[in-house]
């Protein structure tokens, strides 16, 4: 993977301020897969099997999520958003941007300039990483996991996996916090080398609910004088 991979799949394809970062959520979130075992990993790999199997076994997911923006022990920002997903179908929404893949296109909605671009999804190509199956078929060979400590916050006892990644990307660890009695990821925080942290914070997730194929495209009618740059 490489960083065109980072910045959120389509986020170099993009350039838009925090796809990489959404796009990368919605993986380490919603669908983990095996890792290769390790003599070193603590149990980390043992974990995130369990949690990869509770996951891949959802027909459609869905959550909230508060991502916090911070440096140098100061707070940047924060914004909400939430996350649709049903096989190779996603949605996502946060800060006035809408992102729909049906499968087949991506649509990019810019809620400030009312507009919309338009590029094709291709499942092979690195830079259209958003939908989370992609990027975990071959998640053994990105990272390595560890098991960092177990410890009690916001009345869960949650453990800590660290994902470090084999090659190099511009971050240099993603650590997860994983609640030991469901198994479900709480919190994602992403590590830059420039000192930035992302911390996402996942909430009200519900799996196996009814997602209609209209929730992954784009309808044009709903945005009126919406300017369209189709890219495809």
């Amino acid at each position: 993977m490489n960083n065109k991979t980072v910045y959120f799949y389509v986020f170099s394809l993009f350039k838009f301020y925090n796809m990489k970062r959404i796009s990368f959520i919605a993986i380490l979130m919603f669908l983990i897969t095996a890792v290769t075992a390790q003599n070193t990993d603590g149990g980390a790999n043992e974990l995130l099997n369990k949690v990869s199997q509770k996951y891949q076994a959802y027909s459609t997911m869905q959550f909230h999520y508060t991502l916090v923006t911070s440096k140098d022990s100061k707070t940047l920002g924060s914004a909400q958003g939430d996350f649709y997903l049903k096989g190779n179908k996603y949605q996502t929404s946060y800060d006035g941007q809408h992102f729909y893949c049906d499968g087949t296109s991506i649509w990019n909605y810019q809620k400030a300039t009312n507009e919309v671009s338009i590029y094709e999804y291709d499942p092979e190509d690195d830079e259209n990483m958003m939908n989370p199956r992609l990027l975990l078929k071959n998640w053994e060979k990105q990272f390595r996991a560890k098991y960092i400590r177990d410890e009690y916050a916001n009345g869960q006892s949650v453990t800590l996996v660290d994902l470090t990644p084999k090659y190099n990307q511009s971050y240099y660890r993603i650590r997860l916090f994983i609640n030991k009695s469901t198994l479900n990821i709480k919190k994602v925080v992403i590590y830059e080398k420039d000192n930035t942290l992302y911390t996402y914070n996942i909430e009200q997730f519900k799996s196996n609910v009814t997602l209609s194929d209209e929730t992954f495209t784009f309808n044009k009618s709903k945005y009126p004088g919406v300017e369209v740059n189709d890219m495809r």
